[in-house]
């Protein structure tokens, strides 16, 4: 079959993805606690049911029609069509212009002249970096349930947002991520590698990057003072300053950075967005709240996202900012997880269960619906 969700309207294929994200979390959530106390068969169930789930996302977003999600519609009309009669790679690359390794990979998959291949190839890149970062952050499930690890990313409202529409974000992030696994570890030549292959994939990648770099040099800063500069930034995005107003940001290579200059009409939502503060806001305050703050981990994941919760502020001026948010929301799922493994050590499967089901819940049935 060319297309596995072509009869589905984009509407009816976000809600499908909504209902089976809940019905995966009760009984995954059930199946995991009723094998709690028996380690080696618990580890291997929660490895099988993260995989059954991985291999589910996949197909679900690797066989989508090309109009669900405005992006994939875009890429196919821009990329695809114009990119299928470039036989040449060299020609192909110097055409579009566009990130390298996204590049290669579209020649590669446009030479089987059918879209889905390409959605699959994008589905199993993104997905896959997920799977091994979410692998490796909970040490093979022994920290905690990959699975419901997993889940909890897949409850972002971001979440099917990378793998439909921005996909060259999606294809970065996972890189990144394992970036910031391996930056946090101390292993500075994988952090690196992983951080210039998302780069290549995306060079707004390049925001994250700064921020985990500084996050982590910033060390000897108190936490304090990062929540002095958080409060100054929403005072300052309050009042109308932010990125935009610096025209130098504007010439740095990349589609996010030419936005800064962006001075024409949009239905896009621009100017202070008082929802995304207090949504970030009120997750900084659970995590300063229960977090152990003695913890060197959960310390740089929570600079690295008052950080990110910065840049995004700073950019609520132009239009799509809240893909600049993206790398402040996927450090929620990660700072979840790892505040209840340290605050319920004893009962962190269960916690960890609630806590997937409310930010699911949350997410995509009462604030963003």
């Amino acid at each position: 079959m060319k297309f596995l969700f072509e009869g589905f309207t984009e509407q009816h294929y976000v809600l499908l993805f909504k209902y089976i994200l809940v019905f995966l979390i009760v009984v995954g959530s059930l199946i995991l606690r009723s094998l709690e106390y028996k380690k080696l068969v618990f580890l291997r169930n929660d490895r099988n049911l993260l995989i059954i789930f991985c291999v589910f996302i996949i197909i679900f977003s690797g066989t989508r029609g090309y109009r669900i999600g405005t992006d994939t519609y875009n890429y196919y009309m821009f990329y695809y069509i114009k990119g299928l009669g470039i036989t040449n790679i060299f020609t192909f690359l110097s055409y579009f212009k566009s990130d390298f390794l996204f590049e290669v990979l579209a020649y590669i998959t446009f030479q089987f002249k059918n879209y889905t291949v390409f959605l699959m190839a994008v589905s199993i890149i993104i997905n896959g970096c997920l799977y091994m970062f979410v692998r490796k952050f909970t040490d093979f499930g022994n920290a905690g349930s990959s699975l419901l690890f997993f889940l909890t990313i897949a409850s972002s409202f971001s979440f099917l947002s990378i793998e439909i529409n921005i996909i060259r974000n999606g294809l970065s992030i996972g890189f990144v991520l394992l970036g910031l696994y391996y930056l946090d570890k101390k292993f500075f030549k994988k952090c690196i590698i992983f951080f210039i292959i998302g780069y290549l994939f995306h060079r707004t990648a390049v925001i994250p990057i700064f921020i985990a770099f500084s996050a982590y040099f910033g060390w000897k800063v108190q936490l304090k003072y990062y929540l002095a500069l958080y409060l100054l930034f929403i005072g300052l995005s309050f009042v109308g300053f932010g990125f935009d107003k610096i025209s130098i940001l504007s010439s740095i290579s990349g589609e996010d950075f030419k936005r800064l200059a962006f001075q024409g009409e949009t239905t896009y939502r621009i100017g202070f967005r008082y929802d995304f503060v207090l949504y970030n806001s009120f997750f900084l305050f659970l995590f300063i709240k229960f977090s152990d703050l003695k913890n060197r981990t959960d310390l740089f994941f929570i600079r690295f996202y008052i950080l990110a919760s910065i840049v995004f502020f700073m950019n609520f001026n132009i239009p799509f900012s809240d893909r600049i948010g993206l790398y402040s929301w996927i450090i929620i799922p990660i700072l979840l997880f790892n505040t209840i493994k340290n605050s319920f050590p004893k009962k962190q499967l269960y916690y960890s269960s609630l806590a997937a089901l409310f930010y699911c819940i949350l997410n995509h049935f009462i604030l963003f619906s």
